[in-house]
């Protein structure tokens, strides 16, 4: 799992506002690649579905988004950035948040879907939580966000596969070639 390091980075997926809570953690998470593309899609963009999804592999939409939600092979599609404020403690404290952070992100990687950059930001109560229960604040939320990239992945295709559908003309109103006629 590689680290965002960049403030551009950190800001690229703070501003897209979409976060998941627990007790003691929040994560802001960020799809890049083929997600990134199928969301842009959702919010107005020209481009259809079937353009991007039936490339040189003839991969269907549906296809095309179980592809995007495999299980996690390569670590290095997954970036991971920590924020610790001076209200959760001192140095020490802050530092003790951040390698436990670290540690269970990388345990649960496995979790996220492809292209995935998450921010975890410690709420002040995180210094005083146990490793366990932030393992299971941390285990659930990726479970959460792999679900809802999921769903929405999904969601995406199918409403793009409706629309291919209504563009294309029914039996009935073919225009037969002979005769100019409504068949």
């Amino acid at each position: 799992m590689d680290r965002l390091k960049s403030h551009r980075d950190f800001v690229a997926v703070l501003k897209k506002r979409r976060k998941v809570c627990s007790r003691d953690i929040v994560a802001h998470y960020n799809m890049r690649g083929g997600i990134a593309v199928l969301n842009a899609l959702n919010e107005g963009e020209k481009t259809s579905l079937n353009q991007i999804a039936t490339g040189r592999d003839g991969n269907t939409p549906a296809a095309f988004c179980d592809t995007l939600n495999q299980p996690q092979q390569n670590e290095a599609d997954l970036r991971l950035g920590l924020a610790v404020s001076k209200s959760v403690g001192k140095a020490v404290v802050r530092n003790k948040v951040k390698r436990r952070f670290r540690v269970i992100a990388k345990e649960h990687q496995s979790l996220l879907p492809n292209g995935c950059d998450v921010v975890l930001r410690a709420k002040p109560t995180a210094a005083s939580a146990s490793f366990e229960s932030l393992n299971e604040q941390i285990k659930k939320i990726f479970g959460k966000i792999t679900k809802i990239v999921q769903n929405q992945s999904q969601q995406i295709a199918q409403e793009e596969h409706q629309e291919c559908q209504l563009n294309q003309p029914s039996e009935s109103l073919k225009i037969s070639e002979n005769n100019n006629k409504l068949v």
